[in-house]
């Protein structure tokens, strides 16, 4: 008789195990395509790429990368540390708004910045009219900020239930030997909460990474818009997979660094509720006027002006080229929700009932950490091999079944994540249980472990749906032929100029996200 509480062997039905592992390998090999393209992909730009592109593109990502991640950390961490740790007027209202701005990509971000503040912004012409100053944001550091703004809740969000979760018998002892505020703040949370905080700012570091719609908007450059360059202006597939290999390494580079850090830093809490500290005065006025600030930068700026231009212009909007591209959207945020989610609960049945899990399953959990454009490449190149093999009666380069596979890769980590941590919650009592009542793996996990996963799914599917409509470098990359999403529709108006005509899709893309934003915050206080 087995174990209480150990694993279990493989069972008779371990069919279902290779069919995992073989679903684990077909999602690895756009990853494996990536590491091992020197050895396989023709590169005939290389030299060229080389010598006038990579050292310019790497430069700009990296400038970006540690432009973006400084003012997101102050953005972050005050505001999560007021929130958590005070009391203050608008406290309540804080707390859940902070985390709109993870409704808007950064692109509609920094579209919308970019007609107030740009050479040519209403804003930049008004001010330039009344005192003589030419303003313009469209440059690294305007750029940094704007991305910064919209990213910051990713930090945001760890860091305040770091600093909700414990540390009051450790803020209390540094008060007790006469510490003050500032340097309980900064001695005492800020080390305890590092790791959060460091988790938040890997996941601020791959967006940046992934951004393109942005970068290319306001003319700077990033290894994302060189394999762009590479793939569309050179016509060199194996170029634009070198350098995907080139920041794939920067992102191994930050995943070991914050892996370190976390380790490094392995620090308990007391687990006991922080009680609040009402602030008075001056110091009351403050909190809300930074949380008001940076809530104003990262989404009351933006999604005014795009209701001001839906709303308050004169455009007549062109719904035959809106609405197709809405349905197109909803349909491969489905599809790849679906997908991903059937993916994530057979890897996670893998791991709770299997024997050591296969290196391929590891491996295909690392594609949220691939820039989106690289794993476009990547399954590119795959499709190229089938589709000259005419193994399938179909191609897949141009098909809305390539973008859907790609997009499962992509956000295969997000999906499985919540599913993980749910099903690690469920005591192995539970399973041993349905085990010594004759019931086999598959069956324990379809009536006892599923139905309990149920709010974890959909968690879940509302992730992935969110990024899947936000992602923009991807679906440009992988769509078929004249196929938009409200993504594409509206990088496309805004690159030739049209801003008012992308505010309509736009909207779309941000009322998508707000809904599943909003109710992904309450499930995390189990309100919802």
């Amino acid at each position: 008789m087995m174990a209480m509480g150990g694993k279990h062997r493989p069972f008779a039905g371990s069919w279902l195990f290779a069919t995992v592992t073989v679903a684990s390998v077909l999602l690895a090999l756009p990853i494996l395509v990536v590491i091992t393209s020197p050895l396989h992909s023709a590169a005939p730009e290389w030299d060229h790429v080389v010598r006038a592109l990579l050292p310019e593109h790497l430069k700009g990502s990296l400038l970006l990368l540690f432009g973006t991640l400084l003012p997101a950390l102050v953005f972050a961490v005050p505001s999560a540390w007021l929130v958590a740790r005070t009391n203050f007027p608008g406290r309540s209202f804080f707390r859940w708004a902070l985390v709109l701005p993870l409704a808007l990509p950064t692109y509609i971000s920094a579209f919308t910045y970019a007609a107030l503040l740009g050479p040519t912004g209403s804003v930049s012409t008004r001010i330039h009219a009344l005192v003589g100053v030419k303003l313009d944001i469209m440059n690294m550091p305007g750029l940094c900020l704007v991305m910064a703004a919209v990213l910051f809740p990713y930090i945001y969000l760890p860091a305040r239930a770091a600093f909700v979760a414990g540390m009051s018998g450790q803020l209390d002892a540094a008060r007790t030997l006469g510490v003050g505020p500032w340097m309980r703040f900064r001695r005492v949370a800020l080390p305890l909460a590092r790791p959060a905080i460091a988790a938040g700012a890997l996941l601020v570091a791959m967006e940046t990474l992934n951004d393109f719609g942005a970068v290319k908007y306001f003319g700077e450059r990033s290894l994302t818009t060189a394999i762009f360059r590479s793939w569309g202006g050179l016509y060199d597939l194996g170029s634009a997979l070198r350098i995907g290999l080139v920041l794939l390494g920067i992102v191994a580079l930050l995943l070991w660094s914050e892996r370190r850090s976390r380790g490094n830093a392995a620090h308990t809490t007391d687990q006991v509720p922080l009680q609040r500290q009402r602030l008075r005065g001056l110091r009351s006025l403050l909190a809300t006027l930074w949380c008001a600030l940076v809530l104003l930068l990262g989404a009351g700026i933006p999604i005014a002006k795009i209701l001001l231009d839906v709303f308050g212009g004169s455009i007549t909007w062109s719904w035959t080229e809106v609405l197709p591209a809405f349905g197109n959207t909803l349909l491969v945020a489905a599809l790849a929700a679906a997908l991903t989610l059937l993916v994530a609960v057979l890897f996670t049945f893998r791991e709770r009932y299997g024997a050591r899990a296969p290196w391929s399953l590891h491996l295909a959990n690392l594609g949220y950490a691939i820039p989106g454009a690289v794993i476009a490449v990547s399954s590119m190149a795959l499709a190229g091999v089938v589709d000259r093999s005419m193994v399938l009666p179909f191609a897949l380069i141009g098909s809305t079944g390539l973008l859907v596979y790609a997009l499962t890769v992509r956000f295969l980590a997000v999906g499985n994540q919540p599913l993980r941590a749910a099903l690690g919650q469920q005591t192995r009592a539970l399973d041993d249980a349905a085990r010594l009542l004759g019931a086999s793996p598959l069956r324990a996990f379809v009536h006892i472990n599923l139905p309990l996963l149920r709010p974890a799914l959909l968690a879940a599917a509302l992730l992935v749906a969110i990024d899947v409509i936000k992602e923009l470098p991807l679906t440009l990359i992988l769509r078929p032929f004249n196929f938009h999403t409200l993504s594409t529709r509206t990088y496309e108006l805004a690159s030739i100029e049209q801003l008012r005509e992308a505010s309509l899709p736009a909207l779309f893309i941000v009322l998508c996200g707000l809904l599943p934003v909003l109710l992904l915050d309450r499930m995390a206080d189990g309100r919802a």
